[in-house]
């Protein structure tokens, strides 16, 4: 089914939601998995959980976009899963929901989460260096707010099943987002749709965008926004990243690497990343 044939359906609650992290690749990955044809998702991340509860659930209802009986609907919103007691109102809202986390390289993270803070600080002196944005310490409150995916995600197995769970990562869905959709397609129970056709390498932004010819396109052209002259997401991914001393780099790596490895072993899998490559 085209997903033009949803707009005469009516607006139904989420059956999974992209919970996080932020600057951990969620707006692609919610573009990419609504090129499904049996997945709609609203632009826009409703915050529902976190800072628009008391409006109610009709409200939120209200908020997704029209579907069909046999599609899904999927709600992101990153701040979810930092929120204790919004995982709690999801769990009380429908325990066998579904939910995708998305997690990246700590460093790479951190880098992104500094350009994105000083994305409107043009003039380099009046920006802190990166080692001063984590307060000069590798071990720091700060740096630990970004990189202790496991605690987070300890709690929301603390309240679903393992297997209500997805743990993706924003290096893969970037390197090759057919095998992480394909992923995402068997865990939501989805038929088979993803294809090679899909998605297109762009040499000139140095990741994938949307192929514009495949015949899933016409699906997420409402629900994405897009460059429409190369089929790719958005303005913002691309910032460039923050250098970091080397001394204070090494610093880095010790002090996350248990973070990595409490993470690694939570979740049963490991994610190769680059930043923490035995030299």
């Amino acid at each position: 089914m085209d997903k033009s044939d949803s707009d005469d359906g009516q607006r139904r609650f989420p059956k999974a939601l992209i919970i996080g992290f932020s600057k951990c690749g969620t707006t692609a990955l919610r573009a990419f998995v609504s090129l499904h044809p049996d997945i709609v998702s609203p632009l826009e991340e409703i915050r529902f959980f976190t800072l628009n509860y008391t409006k109610g659930l009709e409200w939120y209802r209200l908020k997704m976009p029209p579907s069909s009986e046999s599609q899904i609907t999927i709600e992101k919103t990153p701040f979810y899963i930092m929120d204790r007691e919004a995982l709690q109102r999801i769990r009380e809202f429908n325990a066998s929901i579904k939910l995708i986390i998305s997690v990246r390289d700590p460093i790479g993270r951190l880098q992104s989460q500094y350009a994105h803070t000083f994305r409107n600080v043009h003039d380099p002196a009046d920006r802190p260096s990166f080692k001063s944005w984590c307060q000069g310490d590798a071990f720091s409150e700060h740096v630990v707010r970004f990189v202790d995916y496991a605690s987070h995600i300890s709690a929301v197995y603390d309240l679903f099943p393992k297997s209500q769970i997805l743990v993706l990562s924003e290096e893969a869905l970037e390197m090759d987002p057919l095998s992480v959709m394909k992923e995402a397609e068997m865990f939501l129970g989805l038929r088979a749709s993803f294809s090679k056709y899909d998605f297109v390498f762009n040499k000139d932004k140095g990741f994938y965008c949307f192929n514009m010819t495949s015949p899933n396109y016409p699906n997420i052209i409402n629900s994405v926004k897009l460059n429409p002259d190369t089929g790719c997401i958005g303005g913002e991914k691309g910032r460039a990243h923050p250098e970091i001393e080397e001394d204070f780099f090494k610093q880095l790596v010790r002090a996350i690497r248990p973070h990595n490895e409490q993470l690694f072993s939570l979740i049963g899998k490991r994610f190769d990343w680059d930043n923490f490559k035995e030299l």
